[in-house]
């Protein structure tokens, strides 16, 4: 049995890795649904309110001269919210990459939080709705896991995890391997991403998915990406990085501190996002993580996204992700817990914002800024739990118009 158990261990680790990239995000609440009022979103005014973004948007709702690099694996290009926002850039090679929801679903809520134009007919608008984001693909390999998964229920649709972890063992060998080469891919295909974004000048990149040494198999691919990181910051571009889900406390991530803003989530009563999830009747922790490296915390709970528009990517016979059917409801999803992966681009849109009101300011200016205009929520001062604090759009703003160097 010692054999298997750390393979699986590094599977199980695996799969919370794909929640955060692959997964469909949770299913509309509307129990938790924001009423309605005069703000033309009604279903955005309570997380508007928390960042105080309505009144920085006084000051700027940004500028398309301020380009975003966003590193997914896709987008929704032709969705009608951010359609004239994104702009095709670079694509992995090594990777799949299609028009199906695993691919493209997390990549366009991420860039929705950030330029959404929210122009009439829509459902919401972005928080920088006024900048450009320049996408890098990842894309997919193969990802055996899912399709065990996928395959597993359909022929037993009333199993639990404890079933399907017998088949993972049975299979843990081709799994292993499977974990180690998507990782390597993801690790190697970002850097390469963050390069050809920092060549592209780019003012900040949002990256919300979880870089960890520790988790990463292949020293070679870290060494690439902690690197780009670093080539990244020599160019004067800020990187924002999701802190990662798994409410724990670690520092490995790439570059360094003073050139990558690591993102927290909270929720509504300002407190560091944590919970535990019943998956198949087994109980698996959640939460942001913490640590030093931590800079800032910023909601997670009660968004609107964009989802992939149209029927067509919700369905897939055969692919990376094996075969799948999913149903369309709306372009538009309520996202009750968005965890990191949402609260690293509300992270983002504001630093686009700064950039945008003051854009002779460097990178380490925009980012002392960030730091200095958030609410401390957690111990007085800096604390490892939230960082510096949650972002208040409209105190950071004050602060850049007046900042000097």
């Amino acid at each position: 049995m010692k054999n298997i158990v750390l393979p699986v261990a590094i599977i199980v680790t695996f799969g919370l890795l794909l929640a955060a990239v692959l997964w469909p995000m949770p299913a509309a609440d509307t129990a938790q649904t924001p009423p309605s009022s005069d703000f033309p979103f009604p279903k955005q005014k309570a997380l508007f309110e928390k960042l105080h973004a309505t009144d920085a948007w006084t000051m700027t709702k940004g500028s398309p001269r301020v380009m975003i690099g966003v590193i997914e694996n896709g987008f929704d290009f032709f969705h009608p919210a951010i359609k004239d926002q994104l702009i095709p850039g670079y694509y992995a090679p090594g990777g799949y990459h299609l028009d199906i929801y695993h691919n493209v679903a997390h990549g366009t809520m991420v860039s929705s939080i950030i330029v959404a134009r929210g122009t009439p007919g829509s459902e919401m608008t972005g928080l920088a709705p006024d900048c450009k984001i320049l996408a890098a693909c990842l894309g997919l390999v193969e990802q055996p896991l899912l399709k065990l998964k996928n395959q597993f229920d359909e022929e037993h649709p009333n199993a639990g995890l404890a079933e399907f972890q017998k088949v993972m063992v049975e299979h843990a060998a081709d799994l292993k391997a499977a974990v180690e080469k998507w990782t390597v891919h993801m690790a190697s295909s970002a850097a390469d991403a963050v390069r050809y974004l920092a060549d592209q000048g780019v003012k900040l990149v949002n990256i919300s998915a979880l870089f960890r040494k520790a988790l990463i198999p292949s020293e070679e691919a870290w060494k690439k990406l902690d690197e780009a990181f670093r080539y990244a910051a020599g160019k004067g571009v800020l990187i924002v990085l999701g802190a990662g889900n798994n409410a724990q406390e670690c520092d490995d991530y790439p570059g360094e501190a003073e050139a990558v803003i690591v993102v927290g989530a909270i929720t509504r009563d300002d407190k560091r996002w944590e919970q535990d999830l019943t998956v198949g009747g087994q109980k698996i922790k959640q939460g942001s993580n913490y640590g030093k490296r931590l800079t800032v915390m910023a909601p997670s709970e009660g968004l609107m996204g964009c989802v992939p528009h149209e029927e067509r990517f919700y369905a897939c016979d055969d692919g990376p992700t094996g075969s799948f059917k999913e149903t369309f409801k709306s372009p538009y999803e309520w996202i009750p817990q968005g965890a990191t992966s949402c609260a690293t681009p509300i992270v983002t849109s504001l630093a686009a914002l700064v950039f945008s009101l003051r854009p002779e300011l460097p990178a380490k200016a925009v980012l002392d800024v960030i730091k200095r205009g958030c609410d401390d929520i957690g111990e007085p001062g800096y604390d490892i739990q939230t960082g510096y604090g949650k972002v208040n759009f409209l105190k950071t703003l004050n602060l850049a118009k007046e900042w000097k160097e």
